[in-house]
């Protein structure tokens, strides 16, 4: 073996054990070298060889001597180490039809700061969208200030499939194009940030994995259901994408019977109770008719089911009977274990979550999926932005250049 070879191979080695440590203490309190050593299977002196090497990249920092703090009586106290979760900030953005949303958090996650801008319609065009995108973030930013003086990794959500490098799929739909404007090359042009983007209903899948209802599972489907319907697969544990990016896309249940459309719950709600109050017959005793037919919306809907509104419970059950079909499909199709219903109106799925489990049997044999709604309300998609962008600087965080640290040359592993 030359000399080339084995230099290569020891810094191959060498960048494994800097990964092993760093993905320990990610989520870890301080450790001290022998917890290390547990953990990884390295020995003492590689251990706190690592460690030096990622105190001057800068992810983490060797804590006081602890028998100042009392912890020590006798012998020579261990040396401790911590990782720098403060050391940048990552933001996660759930970038809409309707509006911006960013999300400013640490490298544990922890939410600094969020901010969120309207555009001026459905139809804004792209200059508008990436100019309103661009000072959502700036915005979010400056109000974690100072946490945010180093953004490691930005990652947006859009309500449109994107390709492996975050851009556009083609053109078979405008509303795809307006919604992603090759976002990830524009911001990264006009900002200096490493962009990510995503297609919004994978983004909700990871939060709902990391945070909240599919937790546990191996293989659930989350259901974006407001104004059109997306879904974000996970497989054995991972994020099913597809050839193009376009996995989870809903537009095949126009072709599905009963269904006709990948029309939202949001929307159908509010639809169809506009369009319930403008026949004088149905219900005239409505809690919805006090309303100006443009102001009833999907809240207003549910809430007025709850309180047992006949009108707002015809509206529920008819949507109920059209969703049993749609979680019907996924189910055949994906075999999910869990089905989790995501939105900002989440909160008040039970009525209609109790109707479609009614009604599946009759559309689909058992074993029949758990169906639950999501805890994580309208933040869902930017939760699994900040998710994404913190797995991107996870995985490539020896080749990030941190404000203060001490490196080695530009592609080198410290020795």
């Amino acid at each position: 073996m030359g000399q080339k070879q084995m230099s290569a191979s020891t810094r191959q080695i060498r960048e494994a054990n800097l990964r092993a440590v760093l993905h320990h203490m990610w989520d870890s309190g301080p450790v001290t070298g022998s917890d290390l050593m547990a953990a990884t299977g390295l020995t003492r002196a590689t251990v706190h060889d690592v460690c030096e090497d990622l105190v001057r990249l800068g992810w983490i920092h060797e804590l006081e001597n602890q028998r100042e703090h009392g912890g020590y009586r006798m012998g020579r106290p261990a040396r401790r180490y911590a990782f720098r979760p403060t050391v940048g900030v990552v933001v996660g953005v759930d970038c809409g039809a309707h509006r911006a949303t960013a999300t400013v958090a640490d490298l544990r996650g922890r939410t600094l700061a969020r901010h969120s801008r309207a555009f001026s319609g459905p139809e804004h065009r792209p200059k508008e969208r990436l100019d309103v995108l661009g000072r959502t973030i700036r915005e979010a930013l400056e109000a974690a200030s100072p946490a945010a003086e180093q953004v490691l990794a930005v990652a947006v959500g859009v309500p449109a499939p994107v390709d492996v490098d975050g851009r556009p799929t083609g053109t078979a739909s405008p509303f795809w194009e307006r919604m992603n404007p090759d976002i990830a090359e524009q911001l990264a042009q006009r900002h200096g940030w490493t962009v990510l983007v995503d297609n919004d209903a994978n983004l909700a899948a990871l939060a709902e994995g990391w945070r909240g209802a599919g937790r546990g599972a191996r293989n659930f489907v989350t259901l974006l259901t407001g104004e059109r319907l997306g879904a974000g697969i996970v497989e054995g544990g991972r994020l099913l994408r597809g050839a193009r990016g376009r996995a989870g896309e809903m537009g095949f249940l126009e072709l599905v019977e009963g269904v006709g459309s990948p029309s939202g719950l949001a929307a159908l709600a509010r639809d169809w109770a506009r369009e319930a109050v403008g026949d004088p017959q149905a219900h005239p005793t409505s809690s919805l008719r006090k309303l100006d037919p443009q102001d009833i919306d999907a809240q207003a809907v549910f809430a007025a089911a709850a309180a047992a509104d006949p009108l707002a419970e015809e509206v529920l059950d008819r949507l109920g009977t059209r969703f049993a079909r749609v979680v019907s499909v996924l189910a055949v199709l994906l075999d999910a274990e869990r089905i989790v219903l995501a939105g900002a109106l989440a909160g008040s799925y039970t009525g209609i979550l109790q109707i479609i489990e009614r009604n599946l049997p009759v559309c689909a044999n058992p074993p029949l999926p758990t169906l639950v709604a999501s805890e994580l309300g309208g933040d869902v998609v930017s939760v699994g932005a900040v998710r994404q962008a913190l797995d991107h600087v996870s995985e490539h965080a020896l080749e990030i250049e941190l404000s203060g640290s001490v490196l080695a040359p530009q592609g080198q592993v410290p020795k």
